[in-house]
């Protein structure tokens, strides 16, 4: 598989569109794993802070 970017071997692939990355290319985003309510009632979210992301895509 080769990176969407530049056609060099790919290292990892975005976590929200699927696109082949190269570790040059590669660039980080914050990803929305859970969002649930805790024994008080608040709303908690469970996020992965440097998820592989393309920067090609609009995670929106």
């Amino acid at each position: 598989m080769n990176c969407w970017h530049c056609e060099r071997p790919a290292h990892g692939v975005c976590q929200f569109c699927g696109r082949a990355v190269c570790k040059q290319h590669a660039k980080i985003h914050p990803s929305l794993i859970d969002v649930f309510r805790n024994d008080q009632g608040a709303y908690r979210a469970l996020v992965v802070a440097d998820a592989l992301f393309c920067g090609v895509c609009r995670p929106q």
